[in-house]
């Protein structure tokens, strides 16, 4: 194995989607330097024109095959053209000024350094320094490297921000975003935990241990009763407070996770859930096969919190569930009638959004006030 392919091999998976990153926006900048012209050209053209449709298509080609930018459809407006040729040739000439600094100082400072050797006196008004010209002459050409990527990683921003004025822009080749995503969802799914075991001890705290205690206090007096009808009515309360605490801890259980999901799916779930909820609830759509355990785990929870809010504080008539698989990602909704206005930064909904984030999902709440709220969960499983 040739050398350099070797180092690559040994080099992190993150540090090689950088760098595979930095290098595909300069040569996205180099491409920029051939097509500036014939964008401004193109930009003054009429929009509907033969030319201008194949400038247009270069132009989509070079973002998305060195920018990972693409935009579907392709825009059909002078802006496009002009603001990304004016950015093209902006970007072009400082780009290759840092480029002929690179290499012209890195072949010069390895040839005289390793050759001739000798050091570069760099002076000031109170003292001088020297340092080896072979040094001097790396550190010199990585500064004029990292200024030309700095420069393509701009253009590259700013290519995007143009393209969205027009059209919707993805990148679904930017694999380097996935490090920090990645890294923002372990976190999240380690907060969600902890949120989740607050609320189990909030429950078992509030409700089944306060009525643990009364039983225990019910039972503690019928012994002492003296008076065996007293005894008798005490121990027939204590028999009636422990049906409700099974119960209420059989609640807590189907709250904290109901084994029906695991048993039967989330259609007889959602039955269970409408028929509990103070406020009628309408299933539209609910999936007829099973989905991988995650996605309904998280289905569910999104569905339950999302009702949970809708009780506590939309006063809202009717609640609408809607579960559809969409070619491979489970897309859930939840709508209600309520006052609208739901915090988007409470604990509730951002949890929820981790959890949907931990499965490479994405949460969409969408609650103006006076017109109902929707949560619109969508979940891959392919």
């Amino acid at each position: 194995m040739p050398w350099p392919n070797a180092l690559i091999s040994r080099m992190p998976r993150e540090s090689r989607m950088l760098v595979s990153r930095w290098v595909r926006s300069v040569l996205g900048v180099l491409w920029g330097a051939a097509l500036c012209i014939p964008l401004l050209i193109a930009a003054a053209l009429p929009p509907s024109s033969r030319p201008v449709g194949k400038v247009r298509g270069w132009e989509v080609s070079r973002q998305l095959s060195t920018f990972g930018i693409a935009v579907n459809p392709p825009p059909a407006t002078r802006r496009f053209l002009a603001l990304n040729g004016v950015v093209a040739a902006l970007v072009t000439v400082p780009v290759l000024n840092f480029l002929a600094g690179f290499v012209t100082v890195f072949v010069g400072a390895v040839v005289q350094g390793l050759s001739l050797g000798g050091s570069i006196t760099i002076g000031f008004d109170s003292w001088r320094i020297a340092q080896p010209t072979l040094f001097v002459g790396l550190l010199y050409a990585a500064a004029n490297l990292i200024g030309a990527i700095a420069l393509s990683e701009a253009a590259n921003w700013l290519h995007g921000r143009i393209d969205g004025m027009d059209v919707e822009v993805s990148r679904p080749n930017a694999r380097y975003s996935r490090i920090t995503e990645l890294v923002m969802t372990r976190r999240g799914v380690v907060v969600a935990i902890d949120d989740e075991r607050r609320r189990i001890e909030r429950d078992l705290h509030d409700g089944v241990q306060q009525n643990v205690v009364s039983l225990s206090m019910l039972i503690a007096r019928a012994r002492r009763a003296q008076d065996p009808d007293k005894a008798a009515r005490l121990l027939d309360d204590a028999l009636a407070q422990s049906q409700d605490l099974i119960e209420e801890t059989r609640e807590v259980a189907w709250r904290v996770y109901p084994t029906a999901l695991d048993d039967h799916g989330l259609p007889p779930v959602l039955n269970r859930m409408a028929d509990r909820c103070p406020i009628p609830i309408t299933v539209v759509a609910a999936p007829e096969q099973r989905l991988p355990s995650e996605v309904e785990s998280a289905v569910y929870f999104v569905v339950r919190e999302a009702v949970t809010n809708v009780v506590k504080h939309a006063q809202a008539a009717g609640i609408s569930i809607s579960i559809r698989d969409d070619d491979g990602v489970v897309v859930t909704e939840v709508v209600d009638d309520g006052d609208g206005g739901a915090d988007q930064s409470g604990s509730g909904l951002q949890g929820l959004a981790r959890r949907v984030g931990a499965l490479d999902g994405r949460l969409v709440v969408d609650s103006p006030a006076g017109t109902g709220t929707t949560v619109r969960a969508e979940i891959p499983h392919g």
